[in-house]
């Protein structure tokens, strides 16, 4: 016999997470958060209605930010037929021996008209900053296309994207000959491969390439795989690296920052 059933659960779950986001607007260095990944690992079409995730993990971090400590993220979706709107947010704060090593922000929100079984509308928004590479506000707009290259008995799929974005980006900079505030049009193209192993175990892997318009030589490069495996109805582990390349990024700041995160999603 269940003393609480899934529906309990899912209300204690909601009401957690919209604790810690609130917690983390109104004081920032209490709280620590780190998005999982923009794509959801859910294989075919989306669940229809509300849904979503909360993650908590370990987390180790080199380049521009030297930390170990504990990250969480959370997810929010609604499905409506063939249109689908999320939102993701984090803010990590992190210290060690007192010192302040991790400071940085990051919203999205995105929109997906599935106008065919193989192509997509979408639409996002974004605002970020990361004190640790100098970045005070990085706000874009942007979309593009879609499309689903090949799915199969939905235990596998690979799906491209193709736009771009319009970028302004403020940066903390110390040296006179160096610009505070940029605007450019980046392309926007991404491959995204998702493969289910089995019944618990799944992986999915995203490279995102985002060139300037203006050059080629200024570029950013964007890796991110995890592998989840699914230990209950609600819950899974998971084991993320993501590895972020900027080829001209502000003096003083490194090209690569990389993450290892190991830790539990909660769905909901």
């Amino acid at each position: 016999m269940r003393l609480i059933n899934r529906d309990q659960i899912d209300v204690v779950i909601k009401n957690i997470i919209y604790l810690i986001i609130s917690l983390t607007f109104l004081s920032a260095p209490l709280s620590v958060y780190a998005i999982v990944s923009m794509e959801d690992m859910h294989l075919g079409a989306p669940p229809q209605g509300f849904s979503g995730s909360f993650a908590l993990d370990l987390a180790i971090e080199g380049g521009n930010t030297k930390h170990q400590g504990v990250a969480s993220g959370a997810k929010f979706q609604w499905t409506e037929d063939k249109i689908t709107d999320f939102i993701m947010m984090n803010h990590d704060y992190g210290e060690t021996a007192g010192i302040k090593n991790k400071n940085k922000g990051f919203m999205h929100y995105r929109h997906i008209d599935q106008f065919d079984v193989e192509y997509a509308w979408e639409g996002f928004m974004q605002g970020s900053f990361n004190e640790f590479t100098n970045l005070k506000l990085r706000a874009l707009i942007g979309g593009g296309i879609r499309m689903t290259l090949g799915e199969r008995s939905e235990s596998r799929a690979f799906l491209l994207g193709l736009g771009a974005f319009y970028e302004r980006e403020k940066l903390d900079s110390i040296y006179p000959d160096e610009a505070n505030t940029e605007n450019k049009v980046r392309a926007n193209s991404y491959l995204i491969i998702k493969y289910q192993f089995n019944e618990h175990v799944s992986l999915i892997n995203s490279i995102y390439y985002q060139p300037s318009m203006s050059g080629s030589s200024d570029f950013r490069l964007i890796e991110d795989l995890t592998v989840v495996s699914k230990l209950s109805e609600i819950m899974s582990l998971k084991v993320s690296v993501n590895i972020a390349h900027d080829s001209e990024p502000p003096r003083d700041i490194k090209q690569t920052d990389s993450s290892l995160k190991l830790g539990f999603v909660v769905d909901f």
